[in-house]
């Protein structure tokens, strides 16, 4: 972030999208003194990671976790004042009982990943050294290799067994990837793997959210925003947007509305509506997408899950949640659990009736005696992430137009490649305004430019 350019107090950026990228742009275009306006179609900020409300509860689209490792979200966090109590900040720790537990001791690093991975239960010696030596191994190579390996092929060329690729590492990149094993970019998990866990020790950390995610980050932003001068409109679909070397022009609300720069922070699949000139070139790969499928069950109980967060190696569901227990709520006579099926696989082709009665089979292994639900809501999200390959379309920030930039998890960010994650996200997101700034103090310095 050192040596961007400020921005004027007249500088105005139109940032199209008020999820979780399109937020973290305009924060950064305001933090570095412009202004301008965010355009959300929706009625309500977070983009695929928001709120929705169902039955009198406030509910996600998605169960989302973050990571101690998550720098650019979390700072934008704490600079919008978004209250430490909207997450619970744990050691990190996976439970797929009972086969298998790993937990982070409070050990600096990197101590507290050789002793996780060594005292992991479920593990044979032999394993628990594999692993380290793995991690060890990746440090040494810098977290780098061949940029059209999977994550299948690497951990098979460094003889990781069946079971820790069932348990350890196929979990952590169904997680942070959204991409099954055998198509899973190597080189990316590699990234998050130096990130969450060869980093400090709070790198590791678990941050799990109490608060809708739309009040985790989009909303808390845009009333930081509104201070400083910076506009938020929801329910406002931008169309017929046209540029120039000098403006960005577009209608919405029935307006016509003009801006020296514009950031497109709309899903990757919805692009082409906002400016169809973006389409790829008829030579490159489209654009792949991975589901993931949240399946809330409420109980008038007050039983609860073993631990807020409850992952299963086996089973169709891979991770419960325990959102009584997230939200700090434990006195609530009503339990509400979410189950979380990530990536592509067979559960797409069963109906949500099914889907309801195999994750309540799988939740009774851990709460035999859980009555039946009063309610299920199914919430399916088929564009939820890029398909994280190798071969994946990562496109750059700055687009055909001198003055219009792209944010969004998918954009490939100067600094190394993320996957469809918040943190992805706001990273780009970032960039993206910095990027625009950069371009309007350019334009500034060559007065010959303006109309």
């Amino acid at each position: 972030m050192n040596n961007v350019p400020s921005a004027r107090a007249g500088d105005h950026v139109a940032v199209i999208g008020g999820g979780y990228s399109g937020m973290a742009a305009a924060v950064r275009v305001a933090e570095l003194g412009g202004r301008g306006t965010v355009f959300e179609a929706a009625p309500v900020l977070g983009g695929r990671a928001r709120r929705i409300d169902y039955q009198g509860h406030t509910l996600d689209n998605g169960q989302h976790i973050l990571s101690g490792a998550y720098r650019e979200l979390l700072r934008l966090m704490d600079l919008v004042d978004v209250p430490s109590r909207a997450y619970q900040r744990v050691p990190l720790a996976l439970s797929m009982p009972p086969h298998f537990s790993l937990r982070a001791p409070l050990l600096p690093a990197p101590l507290h990943m050789a002793f996780a991975l060594l005292m992991a239960n479920g593990l044979s010696w032999s394993d628990r050294i594999r692993a380290v030596r793995f991690m060890a191994k990746m440090k040494r190579a810098a977290f780098t290799c061949a940029t059209n390996l999977t994550v299948a092929r690497l951990l098979q060329d460094h003889h990781q067994s069946a079971t820790l690729i069932k348990f350890l590492w196929q979990p952590l990149t169904i997680s942070a990837l959204n991409t099954p094993l055998t198509t899973a970019s190597a080189q990316v998990f590699l990234n998050v793997l130096r990130d969450a866990l060869a980093g400090e020790r709070e790198a590791s950390d678990l941050l799990l959210p109490t608060l809708n995610l739309s009040a985790l980050f989009p909303e808390p932003a845009a009333n930081w925003l509104a201070a400083r001068g910076f506009k938020t409109h929801t329910g406002s679909r931008v169309t017929n947007l046209q540029a120039d070397d000098i403006e960005v022009r577009f209608t919405a609300n029935n307006q016509a509305w003009s801006f020296d720069a514009a950031i497109i922070a709309v899903g990757p699949h919805q692009r082409s509506a906002v400016l169809p000139d973006l389409e790829p070139d008829l030579n490159a790969p489209a654009m792949q997408y991975e589901p993931i499928v949240t399946i809330y069950l409420c109980f008038t109980t007050t039983l609860s899950l073993p631990m807020p967060m409850l992952g299963q190696a086996e089973g169709c569901v891979q991770w419960f949640f325990d959102r009584r227990a997230l939200s700090n709520h434990l006195g609530d006579s009503e339990l509400i659990i979410a189950g979380v099926i990530s990536a592509s696989g067979e559960h797409q082709t069963m109906s949500h009736a099914d889907l309801v009665a195999v994750t309540l089979d799988e939740l009774r292994v851990h709460v035999p005696t859980l009555p039946d639900p009063d309610w299920y809501k199914v919430v399916t999200e088929k564009f939820a992430t890029f398909a994280c390959t190798p071969e994946a379309l990562r496109r750059p920030t700055q687009t055909r137009f001198s003055n219009v930039f792209l944010a969004g998890d998918d954009i490939q960010n100067p600094e190394r490649l993320y996957p469809a994650t918040l943190e992805g996200a706001a990273r780009n997101g970032v960039a993206a305004a910095e990027q625009a700034v950069a371009a309007i103090a350019r334009r500034v310095s060559q007065p010959n430019r303006f109309p």
